[in-house]
């Protein structure tokens, strides 16, 4: 006669419960290093993206990127406006924000670092790095809107003269909106140039706080190292007279470019 062996009931929910126990063990254990691994991605995008920068200080006589507001952009009820081309090339954008380059930087900085080469260390990992096909419509909820397609956000300190944030006496004179000099900053190592505004490699989406994530952030500083540090431990930053009283830190750093972050 043959015996055939099978697995009981309480064998077969015993091997059930143990690989649940360790699906539990190791998927957070994989999630984090999935996160850690991305954060390093990250980091290094950071570093591409400040070379790319260091390399329009080296072509344009070392300003940082600019695009001064244009009166004349002939078409009705244009007024005054920072107009840049966009991607697709067809697209252009008109925006009266003295401080659009804070999300727009790519088209100042297009000559250096081109889109179709250059735009998936632009965005943080998680997300599509496929360059749009459409040019960004702000009328259309089913598009992405166009500062939303680049995760680096520019400090605003780098488009406007240090008096702007003068601690003792902010200035509030449209004429101090310009480009600014390599040569103005103070202390490289401690100004953040550009941070990771998405964070799109996290799990879980951490509290937003005052602008900014309250979580460990990939910058670049303006010294051309990367790390990764939390925003919200930054200086406090000194109200924006040209931006309606904005005081975000890291945008409005005490001091503008003279000052440091951290």
């Amino acid at each position: 006669m043959k015996h055939t062996r099978a697995f009981s009931l309480v064998e077969l929910l015993t091997v059930i419960a143990i690989i649940s126990i360790l699906l539990a063990i190791l998927l957070p254990a994989l999630g984090k290093a999935r996160t850690a691994s991305r954060r390093t991605v990250a980091l290094a995008n950071a570093r591409t993206v400040a070379l790319s920068f260091d390399e329009y200080l080296n072509e344009n006589d070392e300003t940082y990127p600019f695009i001064p507001l244009q009166q004349d952009l002939h078409f009705p009820g244009s007024g005054e406006a920072i107009f840049f081309q966009w991607w697709p090339e067809t697209s252009y954008i008109g925006n009266s924000d003295l401080f659009t380059l804070e999300w727009a930087w790519p088209a100042a900085l297009k000559s250096v670092a081109p889109w179709q080469e250059h735009y998936p260390v632009w965005v943080s990992p998680g997300r599509d790095t496929a360059l749009p096909e459409e040019p960004p419509d702000f009328s259309d909820d089913d598009r992405e809107p166009a500062e939303e397609q680049i995760s680096w956000r520019l400090s605003s300190a780098f488009l406007g003269d240090p008096e702007i944030w003068d601690v003792d006496n902010p200035q509030d004179d449209p004429a101090l909106h310009r480009a600014v000099r390599r040569q103005e900053v103070t202390f490289g190592a401690s100004k953040v140039l550009l941070w990771d505004t998405h964070l799109a490699y996290l799990t879980r989406r951490p509290e937003l706080r005052d602008g900014h994530w309250n979580a460990p952030t990939p910058m670049a500083f303006a010294d051309g190292h990367a790390e990764t540090r939390n925003p919200l431990d930054a200086r406090e930053g000194v109200a924006n007279g040209l931006r309606f009283g904005d005081d975000r830190r890291l945008h409005n750093t005490p001091g503008g470019v003279k000052g440091v972050d951290y």
